[in-house]
């Protein structure tokens, strides 16, 4: 199935394209409710949208750029919200086209003001965006990126208060926010041995209830890599999104 993004604000989609997103999020995760699934969608920026050549709806993720201080200095954070891909179109990269076209327009309009990445992850094929983008990010498989975990509790905490727990970098919430439905919860045996899966699977050993850990990369072409860096490159020379 061939997919399109487009991105729009959340005041432009219409009451049909809020029914199908729900009932998108609704099939693929437990324990959700309209109420909170519209309240994460009212505080976002942006909307990814993916399209199939009948322009419905396969699957969605909402982005929130706002700018954050932390001992004196400013730094722009995109943060990534709720988020769900059609299985049957898994393996498109129409999600990481539209992220890269928000990504490159906010290094645009952020001139010398650091930006990041603020990713929080309750399952691994989330966590896998940033082996698959980039360089340096924290937490990482590999040990590096320790440098950027000051920002990440700073950014957390100020979103999450008394949910984050610095030491583990884990986000649990009284009530659960959602939790993949238990069959993406499963690993396939394909990644039983990848490195970066059996980490999150070590860091985050109760992801299946919704538990999620907190992540942060810096938003640099530099620091991307692969068909990161292809795709942020594309999206810097062609984007026309303001943020």
């Amino acid at each position: 199935m061939t997919l399109h993004h487009r991105i729009v604000a959340p005041r432009g989609l219409t009451g049909p394209q809020h029914e199908r997103m729900f009932a998108l999020f609704a099939a693929h995760y437990a324990h959700v409710t309209r109420q909170g699934f519209e309240a994460d969608l009212a505080a976002k920026t942006w909307v990814i949208l993916l399209l199939d050549d009948q322009e419905e709806i396969r699957g969605f993720s909402t982005q929130e750029v706002y700018l954050f201080t932390n001992a004196g200095r400013d730094q722009h954070i995109l943060f990534s919200g709720d988020t769900i891909i059609e299985p049957a179109c898994w393996g498109s990269q129409e999600l990481v086209r539209g992220w890269c076209t928000i990504a490159a327009r906010l290094l645009s309009a952020a001139g010398d003001t650091p930006c990041y990445w603020f990713l929080i992850s309750k399952g691994y094929r989330t966590y896998l965006y940033l082996p698959l983008f980039f360089l340096t990010y924290y937490p990482h498989h590999q040990g590096c990126g320790m440098e950027l975990k000051p920002l990440l509790d700073a950014v957390a905490e100020a979103k999450f208060t008394r949910a984050y727990d610095p030491i583990s970098g884990l986000i649990r919430f009284d009530e659960t926010h959602g939790q993949l439905a238990k069959a993406l919860t499963e690993i396939p045996s394909k990644r039983e041995d990848d490195p970066a899966v059996s980490f999150f699977l070590k860091r985050n050993p109760d992801f299946a209830q919704g538990v999620e850990l907190a992540c942060l990369a810096p938003i640099t072409l530099a620091n991307t890599h692969r068909i990161g860096r292809a795709l942020l490159t594309h999206a810097t020379l062609h984007s026309n999104v303001t943020v």
